[in-house]
């Protein structure tokens, strides 16, 4: 029988632990900086990184109709072919991804992934052949392993393929369903992109065998040492780093001690602290140690805008989050964070015709992440929230 003494004393710390979280202050970030927007003329390229939007609907969520016009914008003015690419970090389809045609969820699913693929079927989209990229996150293997994650996978893929020829925007899934990675893509002379599936690895990774993650950074390696001159970014679902909830960065008393307590050793599996996402950073800092570390690592994930600059000499020079196309969640505490946001959002990545690159905020007021689903409120909101948003951060990466 436990003594009611200790019963007390129990329910007093827990009280207090209450407390102590409700007292708890927002960390302080940084101020934003702000740098000019160059001339379109002084631009290669341009990479929209949107991430974990598998809840918006362009009809009352104001970031896909503003995305479109910024994508259009830029495939206006810049020359040549595929100079626009728009890279969807993963979590397409909320809550457990693409299901399969015939079933209830599908009118849903469906739907809201015809929407990201319309961004890229406006006129210039079209013309200038912009390009989408689809990464699986984690919900888009519908938190399964195997092979039910895999069918939730093909269905997508199988999708994207259809929305394809039906619509002339060019998307796709990639890595392929089931593989790992990297997918690898030179974007002119200047950006090589390496595509993971990080949620591949969370949730199986050949771990029965070793041989699937064994392969996928032998893959890196090799198109790491074979990169030249070109500056490598890594885009993933799961972000290198993370001022996050999945990036561990808060404190014993905001969760109560339990949920930090179990970050820290590892037992969230979708934590960027799970032991196997450390085991994929430790086998990428081991191959960066020896090829030299990316500039960038991008992802989604956390439901926030950051960008984080390395901790150790082996960390990509910059990790950067873009998740909250369609969630929003908080940031905590991380002393290399350059810039943090909750708000919905996305970002524009600029790489000039010299090779520098830079990296440009776009957010709005958290009141637009979505509006209501009837009129007229509907359309007094949708308007005001694409005219709200704004560029809250700029800066150089390189």
């Amino acid at each position: 029988m436990i003594d009611p003494f200790l019963r007390v004393r129990s329910i007093s710390v827990l009280l207090l632990a209450l407390l102590g979280a409700c007292s708890l202050t927002p960390p302080r970030l940084p101020a934003p900086q702000q740098i000019p927007v160059p001339n379109p003329s002084e631009v290669e390229r341009v990479l929209f990184l949107v991430g974990d939007p598998g809840e918006a609907r362009s009809e009352y969520y104001p970031i896909l109709p503003r995305l479109q016009r910024d994508i259009e914008w830029w495939a206006e003015r810049l020359r040549g072919d595929s100079t626009v690419t728009v890279l969807f970090l993963g979590d397409i389809v909320y809550p457990l991804g693409m299901h399969a045609p015939g079933t209830k969820e599908f009118p849903h699913d469906s739907a809201i992934v015809m929407d990201q693929v319309r961004l890229l079927a406006g006129p210039f989209a079209r013309q200038r052949r912009a390009q989408g990229y689809f990464m699986a996150g984690n919900h888009d293997w519908g938190l399964e392993t195997e092979w039910e994650g895999y069918a939730r996978l093909k269905n997508l893929d199988t999708f994207l393929s259809r929305a394809r020829s039906q619509t002339r925007a060019q998307v796709r899934l990639v890595p392929e369903p089931g593989q790992g990675g990297p997918y690898v893509l030179d974007l002119g002379k200047h950006i090589r992109l390496l595509i993971l599936d990080t949620a591949w690895w969370v949730l199986d990774g050949g771990r029965r065998s070793g041989r699937g993650q064994r392969t996928v950074l032998e893959r890196v390696q090799a198109a790491m040492r074979s990169a030249g001159k070109r500056q490598v970014i890594f885009a993933a679902h799961h972000p290198f780093q993370s001022a996050g909830p999945h990036g561990g960065e808060f404190s014993f008393w905001q969760t109560f001690g339990l949920r930090y307590l179990l970050a820290r050793s590892g037992a969230v599996l979708q934590d960027l602290t799970s032991l196997p996402y450390r085991e994929l950073k430790a086998g990428l800092r081991s191959i960066f140690a020896q090829t030299g570390p990316p500039v960038l690592f991008v992802g989604g994930h956390e439901h926030s805008l950051q960008i984080i600059a390395g901790r150790w000499p082996n960390d990509p020079k910059f990790s950067i989050v873009s998740g909250s196309a369609s969630k929003i969640s908080g940031i905590g505490r991380e002393k290399n964070i350059r810039f943090g946001r909750a708000a919905p959002g996305y970002m524009r990545l600029l790489v000039h015709r010299d090779g520098r690159m830079s990296v440009f905020v776009e957010s709005v007021p958290e009141q637009y992440k979505s509006c209501p689903k009837e009129d007229p409120q509907r359309q007094e909101c949708m308007a005001a929230g694409v005219a709200a948003f704004e560029t809250v951060h700029s800066q150089h990466i390189r």
